[in-house]
């Protein structure tokens, strides 16, 4: 990762370690040691411990696989009890930054990759406990690795990764009597599509403000929407990339207007109910879409545009905030949630495309999604790894919040992306 995504951890981190501290009272002691793929290291002081576990949650289904890997970890090491506590994924990060001003950060939280600018120096570099207990982060996608880092310093293990790809209501397609689309489809094709399947109150695509379901068109279009460490949102291809978004609502009406609060959920929540035959969202919501809908579930690449596809990706690990007061036993807890037994049960689960490699076979099978490795495959072998400058989070809360006045047309594209340029830092 480049250094100008570097926050000036260590003085950071110094900061944040006069909180008060997360979890059960009394410091951790010595290196720690963990199942997975630890090897014999020193471990923590052994006393009985209750460690806080904060990540976000959008369903039942995700609370009960973090749950499930909670209870590995009081298996594996009966001396530490962990309490997961899930927000959902459009608060989440919100929620963490609160809580560090308020000194409540659990010990151990979850971390994406587009949000290490933002609040990675919440966390403690993990590369000494790599050494003491011979953790091989080697075994874990290199891509998601980098993504987790600060300079040097890895603030978290991923427990997943994924490109930005397209899930179809497969149902929607066949009564429209079209083909499900494959992986190097074409920007005509996906049009003709949307139009076909827009009627009877439905739509072919559900519309979305938050750059992560546009960026894709902006990137294929040749777009740069970050130079020298900072947000570069009027750079022509990224206009061009948003307006493709915009004119599905309003030149092509293949898709409704996102809702006026932005919240992240909306686009899902049109496809889910059956009002939208197609959205763009990661691997990791397989397991949502797998229980909470009633239809045949596809999935495919964004659509070329002149030959040219090129989506986000994204993924998030566990890290050990530095307030921890237990961070030895953090480290336990989290050689577990992200070892191969806990990754395999993840692939198993659908919950999400697994970073340990060993386990990604095993993912495609439990998906039994048409297209899936296909989809997958031929975005990651175009990928953009997705960096993000300082204050991302903000940009992004800024284009969901103005976004909606490019959808109902008060604004054009342009307009809206200067708007927002002129509030970043």
């Amino acid at each position: 990762m480049s250094s100008k995504r570097w926050l000036g951890l260590t003085a950071a981190l110094a900061t944040a370690l006069t909180l008060a501290a997360c979890g059960s009272g009394g410091g951790g002691s010595g290196g720690a040691s963990g199942g997975g793929t630890t090897g014999d290291g020193a471990t923590g002081s052994g006393e009985e411990v209750t460690l806080r576990w904060s990540m976000s949650a959008d369903s039942q289904a995700e609370v009960d696989v973090w749950n499930h890997l909670a209870d590995m970890v009081h298996e594996e090491y009966p001396n530490i009890t962990v309490t997961f506590e899930s927000t959902p994924y459009r608060d989440y990060y919100n929620k963490l930054n609160t809580q560090a001003a308020s000194n409540d950060l659990a010990c151990i939280a979850g971390l994406q990759a587009q949000r290490v600018s933002d609040v990675g120096s919440l966390f403690v570099d993990l590369t000494p406990y790599f050494e003491q207990t011979g953790f091989d982060i080697g075994e874990y996608a290199p891509s998601i690795v980098e993504g987790l880092q600060a300079e040097s310093a890895q603030l978290a293990v991923p427990y997943d990764l994924g490109p930005l790809i397209i899930y179809v209501n497969k149902d929607m397609f066949e009564a429209a009597g079209l083909e499900v689309p494959g992986a190097t489809w074409t920007e005509e094709e996906f049009l003709e599509a949307a139009t076909a399947l827009t009627k009877d109150g439905s739509y072919g695509w559900a519309a979305n403000g938050s750059p992560d379901a546009w960026l894709g068109w902006a990137l294929t279009l040749g777009g740069s929407y970050m130079a020298d460490g900072k947000p570069t949102l009027t750079d022509p291809g990224v206009v061009a990339g948003f307006e493709r978004e915009v004119d599905l609502v309003t030149k092509h009406k293949v898709a409704q207007a996102p809702d006026a609060t932005g919240t992240s959920g909306g686009a899902s929540d049109l496809w889910r109910s059956g009002r939208a035959a197609m959205y763009i969202d990661g691997p990791w919501q397989l397991i949502n879409a797998r229980t909470t809908v009633s239809f045949d579930v596809g999935l495919t690449t964004l659509p070329t545009i002149d030959g040219t596809s090129i989506t986000t990706m994204s993924g998030t690990g566990f890290g050990i905030t530095a307030t921890c007061d237990h961070p030895d036993e953090a480290w336990q807890a989290i050689s577990v949630i992200i070892g191969p037994e806990a990754q395999q049960y993840i692939a198993d689960e659908g919950r999400g495309y697994p970073a340990y490699v060993a386990a990604q076979a095993s993912w495609y099978e439990t998906a039994g999604v048409d297209g899936a490795k296909e989809a997958i495959e031929t975005a990651l072998a175009t990928v953009d790894t997705y960096p993000t400058p300082p204050g991302w989070q903000q940009v992004s809360a800024l284009l969901n919040q103005y976004s909606t006045e490019a959808f109902n047309g008060s604004k054009t594209p342009a307009e809206v992306l200067e708007l927002v340029q002129s509030q970043t830092k």
